[in-house]
């Protein structure tokens, strides 16, 4: 396994340093005893602080780096391999591949996907088992702040696995004995030897034994603020863990972990000013997760929102990110997310924002700064998810209540779209179609609030419905008309894993081991 290493990074503007040398770790300065960097659980919290700054530091391939900036690019990613998500034209060519189904054949590279998100995942797993195996009751510091601390780090490692899971296997529901993903629980160094596959509920077990442990330690201490907005809590634990139970069809529990996570005081729907202010800050209302992004830290203009904003000259202007025109066309006149995006226009510029439904929602803070926030959980998500989750147990007026209490506030006259909602826990479409049941609602719902947010292929993947982009009249640039993507089957989602892992892990097998193409 001497491809995955370890990385602390110390602070939060500081460097890189390694408790193992790899070929891997470019970034390295040196080499620190862990008997140093966790003398106390103040220095273990600075070595946290900087897992949580890798999250959106750039990196992770050997090239393409500017298209590889931690968590956001994932959602990117997962949006636009989806159907709400256009990308109108190739620009730089950033995220393109992504978009058309084209990367899985660059697995034998380290600048493509496949090892870009491996490699990103792995790193920040091999970080946190460093913490939890070197901070222990006897390491200085408070009884209160050890739980704060581990229980964050138990809840990252379950994130990461998550993810992983779910970018390189198909979903948990009639997969559960797949190969899953190798599993590491202990510092992995230049011996470690590599762990194989084992299985998709494997991993799983794990992810529910490391979110649970998370969400008991983060329950001792819930009374104390959250430090940071950046710091995962006891809500966002929940949070995570709502996610969690959604992909394993679990609905009681995705409803109490939702439940639980809109529990914290002073946590509110982001308002209507809010909404249409870019999501560029974590001061936004109902934002319980994020990352603070401040002006020396932001020295890269490789970024989410370079991306994302068209009306900078930087990559997206040239390759607009536009929502699919049926989930447009959902939205009433009266909603406020409307403004998202424009609508059809009569003339099209080359460049720039003026491009038929280009996004508006991601926005810089300011044209001439990098320093926009990450958001990477919202109370609207727990809201839909404990409305779908009642929905799935067929407790319909209660779901209703938990929708109505976010659309009103998007849509005035959302109550006499709802009212025309048959109750049922059926799913009837799948990328378009006539919205008729209560679930329908929900799940296109979370398709206009999310967007961008939580990566739609996930979705896609769960819901076990498959997904198209050739509806009548469709404004994607590519409808992957060759592919097989109305089959819930189809392994076109699933990344290919690495060529270096089969390299460095005699576990592992090339051939027998290696997702289909």
């Amino acid at each position: 396994m001497k491809k995955i290493i370890y990385i602390i990074i110390i602070g939060l503007t500081g460097g890189f340093f390694s408790c193992s040398d790899d070929e891997l770790n470019t970034n390295s300065t040196g080499k620190i005893p862990e008997n140093i960097i966790f003398k106390d659980i103040d220095a273990a919290f600075v070595a946290l602080n900087g897992i949580y700054r890798s999250t959106y530091v750039t990196g992770w391939a050997s090239g393409n780096v500017h298209q590889n900036f931690g968590i956001t690019s994932t959602i990117l990613y997962a949006d636009l391999t989806g159907e709400d998500m256009v990308q109108n034209e190739m620009g730089n060519g950033w995220f393109y591949f992504d978009y058309r189904y084209q990367v899985k054949s660059f697995y034998t590279s380290q600048a493509w996907r496949p090892y870009a998100l491996w490699n990103f995942y792995y790193t920040l797993i091999s970080n946190v088992n460093c913490i939890l195996n070197f901070v222990t009751e006897k390491t200085p510091g408070s009884e209160n702040d050890r739980n704060n601390l581990l229980g964050q780090a138990y809840a990252l490692r379950a994130y990461c696995y998550f993810y992983l899971i779910q970018i390189y296997q198909r979903t948990y529901i009639g997969h559960e004995n797949d190969p899953g993903v190798p599993l590491y629980t202990e510092p992995t160094t230049t011996v470690t030897e590599g762990n194989p596959r084992g299985t998709v509920q494997g991993v799983y077990d794990l992810i529910n034994q490391d979110i649970n442990t998370a969400i008991k330690l983060l329950e001792q201490v819930k009374q104390h603020k959250q430090k940071h907005k950046s710091h995962i809590d006891y809500y966002v634990a929940n949070g995570i863990k709502a996610r969690i139970a959604l992909v394993q069809n679990r609905w009681e529990d995705a409803e109490k972990a939702a439940k639980a996570a809109l529990s914290k005081n002073g946590l509110a729907i982001a308002s209507e000013n809010d909404i249409l202010s870019g999501f560029n800050s974590i001061n936004m209302k109902g934002v319980m997760w994020g990352v603070e992004v401040i002006e020396d830290q932001a020295t890269s203009y490789a970024s989410f929102f370079s991306h994302m904003d068209a009306s900078v000259n930087l990559y997206a202007n040239n390759s607009r990110k536009c929502v699919g025109n049926w989930l447009y066309n959902q939205i009433q006149n009266t909603d406020k997310r409307k403004s998202w995006w424009k609508g059809q226009l009569s003339k099209h510029e080359d460049t720039g924002t003026e491009c038929s439904y280009n996004q508006l929602k991601f926005r810089f803070k300011t044209a001439n700064s990098y320093a926009s926030d990450y958001i990477y959980m919202r109370a609207e998500e727990m809201v839909l998810t404990a409305a779908e989750a009642l929905c799935r147990q067929k407790k319909y007026a209660e779901a209703r209540l938990f929708l109505e209490q976010l659309e009103m506030a998007r849509d005035s006259g959302y109550a006499s779209r709802l009212a025309r909602i048959t109750d049922s826990d059926v799913q009837t479409i799948s990328s378009e179609g006539n919205i008729t049941t209560l679930l329908d609602e929900i799940l296109v719902q979370r398709r206009i609030e999310l967007w961008c947010e939580v990566g739609r292929i996930f979705d896609i993947l769960r819901l076990k419905k498959g997904f198209y982009r050739n509806w009548n009249g469709s404004n994607h640039s590519d409808l992957l008309e060759a592919k097989d993507t109305r089959n819930p089957e189809w392994w076109g989602p699933i990344l290919t894993i690495p060529q270096s892992e089969f390299d460095g892990n005699i576990n592992m097998d090339n051939i027998k081991d290696q997702n289909p193409m």
